[in-house]
C-alpha cells in the first residue's frame, strides 16, 4: 500500500516536471517560431567565449521584423502574422501560468521550476517587444489590420503581467520554504 505522502509528493514532482517542460517548450517554440532570436543565450556565450565565425552567425541569424517582412510586406499580413504570432505566445504562456498557479497551490515550489518560469517569462518579454517592434516598422506604411494586431499584443501583455505575478509568488513561496 501507498502512503498519502507518496502519493502528495509524486503529484508534486510531477507538477514541477511539467512546469519546466512547459516552460522550456515555451521558450523552443519562440526560438523556432523566430520570436526571438537563437543567438542569444547559452548558444550566444559558447560563441563569444570559444569563437565562431562571425559572418556565418550574423548571416544566419534574423529578427522578427526581418522575418515577417515588417519593412517591405503587405501591411495587412505583418499585422495578422503578428496578430497570429501574439495570440499563440499568450495561450501557451497562459497555459504555463496556470500550471504555475497549480504548484502554487500544492506550496512546494522548487528552485528550478522557479528558474524555468522566470526563464520563460523573459522570452515571452522579448517577443513582445519583437512584436511591437514588427508592427511599428509596418505603421509608416499602412494602417489596415492594425487593430487586430494591437488587440492580440494588448492581450499578450496582459498574459506577461499574469505570469510576473506568478514568478513573484513562486520566488515567495520559494524563500517561505527555507530553500532561498
Amino acid at each position: 500500500m501507498v502512503s498519502k505522502q507518496a502519493i502528495v509528493e509524486t503529484e508534486i514532482t510531477q507538477n514541477q516536471s511539467e512546469v519546466r517542460q512547459k516552460s522550456e517548450a515555451f521558450e523552443t517554440l519562440a526560438q523556432n517560431e523566430g520570436w526571438v532570436s537563437e543567438t542569444g543565450g547559452m548558444a550566444g556565450l559558447a560563441h563569444m567565449l570559444f569563437g565562431s565565425d562571425g559572418k556565418q552567425q550574423a548571416s544566419s541569424a534574423q529578427t522578427y521584423a526581418e522575418k515577417v517582412a515588417a519593412s517591405s510586406g503587405d501591411p495587412a499580413e505583418v499585422y495578422s502574422a503578428v496578430a497570429d504570432d501574439a495570440t499563440r505566445a499568450a495561450a501557451t504562456l497562459g497555459e504555463l501560468d496556470r500550471l504555475a498557479d497549480t504548484l502554487l497551490d500544492n506550496g512546494n515550489v522548487a528552485r528550478i521550476d522557479l528558474i524555468s518560469f522566470e526563464s520563460a517569462l523573459v522570452t515571452a518579454q522579448k517577443s513582445y517587444r519583437n512584436f511591437a517592434e514588427a508592427t511599428g516598422l509596418v505603421e509608416t506604411r499602412g494602417k489596415d489590420g492594425l487593430p487586430a494586431a494591437e488587440d492580440a499584443l494588448r492581450k499578450f501583455a496582459r498574459t506577461i503581467d499574469g505570469a510576473r505575478a506568478s514568478a513573484d509568488l513562486m520566488a515567495g513561496a520559494y524563500a517561505d520554504n527555507g530553500e532561498a
